[in-house]
């Protein structure tokens, strides 16, 4: 059992019970239909607490002190002959800005996420600071029906204690695979089914939204949710996009039409029919020798071009680079496709070869 308890940084008290469950009204211990009342702390003595493999106390409870993001472990309870009764991990979970596992800010978030296409396919990726390393311990991934979120959490992984719980909303259906890697969560309405699986590495997740369908005006968001651990210690990192906010169309590819023209073709991965997903480019001449510098070039003197032809006049000298956008939301830019236009050295490499052609028929 893994048992979550909130920490505002002031001392937070949690009991355990090794056969029950506590009753604050009553102040006593529930073991099935009967009562075991505490009498100086020396109830259930045939009963043995251990944290971290350590003997603590006897009874049949056991206070937890929690403070900033200290006390967290994994606390059993045995018989007399060290048969485990019980075994319960405790995690902190304190929302501390200035110590976070992961890379970024409140402002400028801790995951970035992204789409290729209106496929309902979406991925998200973060970085761990420097000094500390953790593990995903679970995705909790939404999309908001009359204001009902999708939990992909089992409902025997996670007891949550405080605000912000992580108990499952009604008609919700999550699971996760042997792996621990693979989620999924579904309604039993029907509204929506979305898997999502941790990459290999730890530093993303990939998810598929199944019911999401292109042709639709999209008007829920997603909520994507990571619940990151490192030793007793819970970290909880939100992000919520609509596909639209976040879709970002793979690379152009260009072509060249004939000495003076080039075309480029909408990514494959992009929907279709275009008509109906147009996107709009970006045009960037790059002269001289800001050349070498490539497409990340942007000096005052670049020229940036918007347009929704898929074509362009090229000249000699001139380095062509392509991206594109969504013509109908303000979303992100794909990366740059470089196209050189290399006429000028070609006509002279002819012209060179030609000479030395003629020297040698004249020999």
């Amino acid at each position: 059992m893994i048992v979550v308890v909130n920490v505002d940084g002031s001392l937070v008290q949690h009991p355990l019970t090794c056969l029950g469950s506590f009753n604050r009204e009553e102040e006593g211990w529930r073991r099935d239909n009967d009562w075991v009342w505490r009498r100086d702390g020396e109830e259930d003595e045939d009963i043995l607490w251990m944290v971290d493999e350590e003997e603590k106390k006897k009874g049949n409870s056991f206070l937890v002190n929690l403070e900033e993001r200290t006390g967290g472990g994994i606390f059993t309870c045995h018989s007399l002959d060290r048969t485990l009764l019980k075994n319960t991990t405790v995690l902190v979970k304190h929302m501390d800005e200035q110590k976070r596992i992961l890379e970024g800010s409140t402002t400028t978030g801790y995951m970035k996420c992204s789409t290729r296409n209106y496929q309902g396919e979406f991925h998200c990726s973060w970085k761990f600071t420097t000094k500390r390393v953790g593990n995903v311990m679970s995705v909790r991934v939404a999309r908001y029906y009359h204001h009902q979120p999708f939990q992909c959490i089992p409902t025997t992984l996670l007891e949550q204690k405080g605000a912000n719980g992580l108990s499952d909303a009604e008609n919700i259906s999550c699971s996760v695979d042997a792996s621990g890697q693979q989620w999924t969560c579904s309604s039993s309405s029907g509204q929506s089914d979305i898997m999502c699986s941790v990459n290999s590495s730890g530093l993303g997740v990939s998810c598929v939204d199944r019911q999401y369908c292109p042709y639709a005006e999209e008007t829920d968001r997603i909520t994507l949710t990571i619940y990151m651990r490192t030793n007793y210690l819970l970290e909880e990192y939100s992000q919520r996009f609509y596909l639209s906010e976040i879709v970002k169309p793979d690379k152009v590819s260009i072509n060249k039409v004939n000495s003076s023209t080039i075309e480029w073709r909408y990514p494959v991965s992009w929907n279709s029919p275009t008509s109906y997903f147009p996107l709009s480019f970006q045009v960037k001449e790059i002269k001289g020798r800001e050349r070498k510098n490539g497409c990340t070039c942007d000096s005052p003197c670049t020229k940036v071009h918007t347009t929704k032809s898929s074509q362009w006049s090229v000249k000699a000298k001139v380095m062509v680079c392509v991206r594109a956008q969504d013509a109908l939301c303000d979303s992100h830019w794909s990366d740059w496709t470089e196209y050189r236009h290399n006429k000028g050295n070609q006509r002279r490499k002819q012209e060179k070869k030609k000479e030395q052609k003629q020297k040698f028929v004249s020999q």
